[in-house]
């Protein structure tokens, strides 16, 4: 059935069966829209979760245990603000926090155990992450719209060797007017803390705490940009694990 030559008062004369099918297809629209445009329905988990988003700090961190959104969050937060689609819960914050075009980093536990298992089918707009099976209620695709990839294409947009992936960045208020490219370079604690000391990021997000001295070339590489950062960590049950210097 074409919705396009259905006019609203012709709904009521429909069959049965045609009602159905009217139904079914209004459904697989709006499921086909989600899955491409996941993020317009993010709602924040918690009221803590909101906190992160409303923080204006040039430092903020998301505490909690595994499964408490904490990555989530943040990954949402950069998207948001890199590609310039906000979640209609979220559009409160357009003026305070999106900046145009901008560059990010992603600092997570290991490349090969984190980054590519865990953390990029977050992020691709067909993959699914959650407890229901695909489409249901605990659960979301790929945070990234599929029309903020390089001609929709992944593969277009993201780098293998390098590790960055390149999003267009639309106008908040005029989704079809292209501001420029915002780019996410994804590294590891893993690295040499050398290998950090180079270029100037608006976003970077650690996921977990890195040794510090990682730290301190990701806190220099925002100061010129008046950049911000966030830190996603699970509490340690060591009570001798010091994280003191994250609060200096």
């Amino acid at each position: 059935m074409d919705l396009s030559e259905l006019h609203p008062h012709g709904v009521a004369g429909l069959s049965d069966e045609a009602l159905r099918e009217f139904l079914a297809s209004a459904v697989n629209i709006t499921q086909e829209d989600r899955k491409k445009n996941q993020i317009l329905w993010y709602q924040a988990a918690s009221a803590k979760a909101q906190a992160i988003h409303d923080s204006t700090a040039r430092i903020t961190a998301a505490g909690g245990g595994n499964g408490s959104s904490k990555t989530e969050t943040v990954l949402v937060e950069m998207i948001m603000r890199a590609t310039g689609v906000f979640p209609y819960s979220q559009r409160h914050l357009i003026k305070q926090k999106f900046r145009g075009p901008i560059q990010c980093r992603l600092v997570v536990e290991s490349l090969t155990t984190t980054l590519e298992p865990i953390i990029l089918p977050k992020l691709m707009w067909w993959r699914w992450t959650g407890v229901d099976a695909q489409g249901g209620d605990r659960g979301h695709w790929g945070w990234v719209p599929q029309d903020a990839l390089i001609d929709g294409d992944w593969q277009k947009s993201y780098s293998q060797k390098l590790r960055i992936l390149t999003l267009l960045c639309r106008d908040p208020e005029n989704h079809d007017k292209i501001l420029g490219q915002s780019t996410i370079q994804c590294m590891s604690v893993d690295q040499d803390p050398s290998d950090f000391a180079s270029g100037e990021f608006h976003i970077i997000m650690h996921d977990e705490p890195p040794p510090l001295a990682i730290w301190r070339e990701n806190e220099a590489r925002t100061m010129r940009v008046d950049g911000v950062t966030y830190l996603a960590m699970t509490w340690p049950d060591d009570p001798s694990i010091n994280v003191d210097w994250l609060y200096n």
